[in-house]
């Protein structure tokens, strides 16, 4: 059987992208678990042309997209290009999980994968290798329990060197990504997460991260590492644990990590900055109290100063994201933010606007579900705007933030 999984790119415009982790793990679970020949490619439209893509995809019996909302609508462009009566095509990722009936209602689509991937993709290539065929439909197998059970992620399958040399072009360094959970507790109001991992939050083991990264090390050549957790900083025990087990073994790559203000305390950075951690990045999001309780984000100014005092303290660098354009935010509270700011003085910084992507708490189906949602990205909408503030006010504001921590400012905002 020949399946050839795609990455679409951000609608039609380009920009950059990490390694398809998602779509990696899948490929190595098929590798593992089915039993009869498999033919597997990848391409990814940031890398390799629409033509390229279409002219590999023809011969495929299965052909596989995963999507986040702004790279659907090139997703289905792709799809409607290869879609022929001898293949089935497959829709999976964060906008076909909150939107799996409007995805399946197009009439190049055959299935659409809810959630996570690995155990629903297997059931539909079993069913098909017996059927020659799949009935229309949305596919949910559940969660897999165990995660260190799944296999890692093949790296080689999904060109991951690719992402490598495009991180070292940008930051000269090499950079990849590992994923050590799957899923996160907290609920803030702009985040869509649940929509693939059910606010069900799995952990591997230190032992099982760490043979991983071992094998990145030797086979990549890497500098510098990623988490690409939700949140890192879930589980304090598995934390120090991993940076224990990590210098017994003499790993010293350095990494970076998300991590919430409220699951950090001074035994864990010890433990992080003992094993070189290098940069921690806070969604703080906002210095006005009244809009970190809209966002449901359940953290104390106070706490993020004191937090980000640590954390320097211990050698570690800062990073601050924060989100303007909630529907009760005023110019006094973005002056708040940046009060904020500059009491905490983090060493990078970044400016983003509330999308209402699906299915967050901004997002309202019977109004936006048609959305072209290739013109979105976390830093330019044309949509968000306040009570009290237009979407011209907001982009003013970012811009001027923006220009004011330049030295600072995440990779993105400096395009």
């Amino acid at each position: 059987m020949k399946i050839v999984f795609i990455q679409p790119n951000v609608g039609f415009k380009g920009g950059h992208t990490w390694e398809a982790l998602g779509i990696g793990y899948i490929i190595a679970y098929l590798k593992k678990f089915y039993q009869d020949r498999l033919d597997v490619s990848f391409f990814s439209a940031f890398y390799d042309s629409d033509s390229s893509i279409i002219e590999n995809s023809e011969d495929a019996d299965i052909v596989a997209f995963s999507c986040t909302s702004p790279q659907y609508k090139h997703g289905l462009y792709l799809a409607k290009q290869v879609k022929n009566e001898n293949n089935i095509i497959i829709f999976g990722g964060v906008h076909p999980s909150a939107l799996p009936g409007q995805v399946l209602r197009e009439s190049c689509v055959d299935a659409v994968v809810q959630g996570e991937g690995e155990k629903s993709m297997l059931s539909i290539l079993k069913n098909y290798s017996e059927n020659k065929k799949i009935t229309k439909k949305i596919v949910t197998t559940g969660y897999i329990k165990n995660i260190d059970s799944i296999p890692f992620p093949d790296r080689i399958a999904i060109k991951n060197e690719r992402n490598i040399e495009q991180a070292y072009k940008d930051n000269h360094i090499r950079i990849t990504s590992v994923l050590s959970s799957r899923g996160c507790p907290f609920r803030c109001s702009y985040c869509c997460s649940a929509v693939i991992w059910a606010r069900k939050t799995r952990f591997r083991s230190p032992k099982n991260i760490l043979d991983e990264i071992e094998g990145i090390i030797r086979h990549f050549q890497i500098d510098f590492l990623k988490f690409s957790d939700d949140t890192f900083t879930i589980n304090k025990k598995r934390v120090i644990d991993f940076c224990q087990l990590k210098s017994e073994r003499g790993i010293t790559i350095p990494f970076g990590a998300n991590a919430h203000i409220n699951t950090i305390d001074e035994e864990m950075l010890k433990g992080l900055s003992e094993a070189n951690c290098q940069e921690l990045w806070y969604g703080v999001e906002s210095g006005s109290p009244k809009i970190l309780k809209d966002m449901h984000k359940n953290i104390k100014i106070d706490d993020i100063k004191e937090k980000f005092r640590l954390t320097k303290e211990y050698g570690i660098k800062t990073r601050a994201y924060f989100l303007l354009g909630m529907p009760n935010e005023t110019i006094e509270d973005i002056h708040l933010t940046e009060k904020l700011c500059d009491e905490i003085q983090p060493d990078i910084v970044g400016f983003s606007l509330l999308a209402p992507y699906p299915k967050n708490e901004y997002f309202i189906e019977d109004v936006m579900k048609d959305w072209d949602w290739s013109t979105f990205d976390e830093y330019i909408n044309d949509w968000v705007h306040t009570k009290t503030m237009s979407n011209a006010d907001l982009k003013k504001e970012q811009e001027r933030l923006i220009e004011k921590y330049r030295e600072n400012i995440t990779f993105k905002q400096k395009s």
